[in-house]
Parts: structure tokens; C-alpha cells; sequence
């Protein structure tokens, strides 16, 4: 396993744990099972974690760090607070919810622009203070937009790591390309921001081409680290053997080559429209009581799960 410096005081895996795929708004693992996975990634050397108040998975790496028998694990989770007050209870929440005393790295989840920083400024505030007393080691921002990069520079904001959504077909990118997101993502490294990308398989519409997507993010020079989603002891091996040799074992290639996931809607969709709206990425839409997604938009991030008042969407 690779190990790389994201931040001064932080030495991670190349290779990040995207937990999402686990938990409530995705696979559903019960607790136990998805513990195992997540704790069998550690014991193979992957240090590094993702994961955020939304995903509802604190449990799982619970858990998952006491299988593993507490090892030197490198947390990263994320808020939506914009308050101080909110800000305070998602750390705490965090805290509480891992069973540690310090989160490594915590970041404001899904930034748009300048704009939106300067709206949850006072929870960022507190992220800083945070990481003055030691209950935080690192602060950032995770993003699906080029501007929300470009504003923490404007802005001068002293972050030390961005995750940026990044593909080589610009899946997820919500207001430009992959060659205006790496032009972002190479400043805010030249500010000394170390950045971790996520969705490299463009939420699984890349896993045909899952070795050209994972070569293109591992190659772009800026990138320190990556977040893959896993489910299974299975993935977690064809993704580590992909790190370390930059090729798939024969049979995880195959499989990947034919796994598809999908996000359904049941048919007993109310046709509410929330959904829609909390839809960062235009992909649902709901009209005369139907709601129906668009697969080319979706990047299968499940973040429109919890909205749903029946429980009428799954990523499968």
C-alpha cells in the first residue's frame, strides 16, 4: 500500500475507503456485516476513511475500528451546518458516534461557490476553532463544482484539504469539465491544499473502463488520494491490488466489467417532488405525480434517499 502526505501532519493511504457504499442510503449493510468489510480494508493496510453526518454509518466505523482492534486510522467525515450551533453538534455527534476524541478531518459537505462558503461561514469558523483545540486536525470543503474551489482561493480560506468530484468523463461535474476541475484542483495544490477525489468510476458509470477511469485519476499529478466505494472483502482486494499494481486481478476484472448499479424508484413513489429538489445534479424530476430519473445525470450518490417520506428510492 501507497501512502502519501495529504496534509503535513497527516499520512494517508492512496487508496481512501468511500463508505457510503455501505450504509443506510446505498448496499444497507447490517452493522455487522458492513464493520467486517470496512474492518478487513484495514487490516490490509487502507488508513483512510470517508465518510459524513448524512451517510448515518458513524456505527459501522465503530465497530469497524473496534474488529480491527483500534488501529491508526485516518477519519474524514462531513457537515451541512451553517451555524455555529449545528457545526458544534455534528462535531460532537461525530465524536460520540466513532467513540474518538478527535475527527482527523471534517469538511463542509457539497460546496457550490464563494457564495455558499460565505453563507456557512460561521460553521466553518468553528471547524477552525476546532481544529486550534485539537478536536480536528485538518478542515475542508467537498464539492461536485469547479467554483466552489475557486472561491476558497478568492477567498483566501486556509483549508488544508478539498474533495472534489473527478472523472475522466466530467460524470458529477456540475458546472464545468474535467480539464477546468483539474485546473482548480492544481491551484489550490499549489496553495498547499491537499486534495482527495472522489467518485473515479463516475458513481458506477465507469466501471466498464474501470482501469483507464482509475489510471486518469491516479495520474493526474495533484491528486494525493482517492475515495472508491466498496462493499465486499472481494472489492476491497481488486481495488488494493489495482493501487499496488496497477492492474486487476483477472477475476475482479471480469466482474467489474459486468456490474452495473442502478438507482429505482418503487412504484409506490408518492411523486412528492422532494427528491427532486434535493437532486444536486439534475438527474430526477417529477411532474403530474410521477418522478422518473435521468440515468445519464445521476452519479448513484443515494443523497436522495433520507428525503424520501416512503422510502421509495434505492441504489442497488
Amino acid at each position: 500500500m501507497e501512502y502519501v502526505s495529504l496534509t503535513p501532519t497527516l499520512s494517508v493511504s492512496r487508496l481512501c475507503f468511500g463508505s457510503l457504499t455501505v450504509g443506510p442510503l446505498q448496499a444497507n449493510l447490517p452493522v455487522g456485516r458492513g464493520a467486517e468489510v470496512i474492518a478487513y480494508a484495514f487490516s490490509r493496510g487502507v488508513n483512510f476513511i470517508d465518510t459524513a453526518q448524512l451517510y448515518e454509518n458513524y456505527d459501522y466505523i465503530k465497530r469497524a475500528l473496534e474488529l480491527a482492534g483500534h488501529p491508526d486510522v485516518i477519519i474524514s467525515s462531513k457537515t451541512y451546518a451553517y451555524t455555529r450551533e449545528l457545526a458544534q453538534s455534528a462535531v460532537e455527534e461525530a465524536r460520540r458516534a466513532t467513540g474518538r476524541d478527535v475527527i482527523d478531518i471534517f469538511m463542509l459537505h457539497e460546496q457550490e461557490s464563494e457564495h455558499t462558503l460565505r453563507g456557512h461561514a460561521e460553521a466553518l469558523e468553528y471547524l477552525f476553532e476546532c481544529r486550534e483545540r485539537g478536536i480536528i486536525r485538518a478542515v475542508g470543503i467537498s464539492t461536485h463544482h469547479v467554483a466552489a474551489i475557486r472561491g476558497v482561493l478568492k477567498l483566501g480560506l486556509p483549508l488544508d484539504v478539498v474533495h472534489p468530484i473527478y472523472n475522466m468523463r466530467s460524470v458529477g461535474i456540475a458546472d464545468g469539465d474535467v480539464n477546468d476541475m483539474r485546473a482548480a484542483m492544481e491551484d489550490a495544490k499549489a496553495a498547499g491544499i491537499g486534495i482527495f477525489a472522489m467518485k473515479p468510476l463516475g458513481g458506477g458509470h465507469l466501471i466498464a473502463d474501470a482501469k483507464a477511469a482509475l489510471d486518469f485519476v491516479l495520474d493526474t499529478p495533484c491528486v494525493d488520494a482517492v475515495a472508491v466505494g466498496m462493499q465486499s472483502e472481494d472489492e476491497v482486494d481488486a481495488n488494493i491490488a489495482y493501487f499496488e499494481s496497477r492492474r486487476f486481478p483477472e477475476k475482479a476484472a471480469a466482474a467489474l466489467a459486468k456490474k452495473r448499479r442502478r438507482l429505482i424508484i418503487e412504484d409506490y413513489c408518492l411523486g412528492c417532488g422532494k427528491c427532486s429538489e434535493r437532486c444536486r445534479q439534475g438527474a430526477l424530476s417529477t411532474a403530474d405525480g410521477v418522478t422518473v430519473c435521468d440515468n445519464d445525470k445521476c452519479v448513484l450518490c443515494g443523497y436522495c434517499v433520507p428525503v424520501c417520506p416512503v422510502f421509495a428510492i434505492k441504489v442497488i
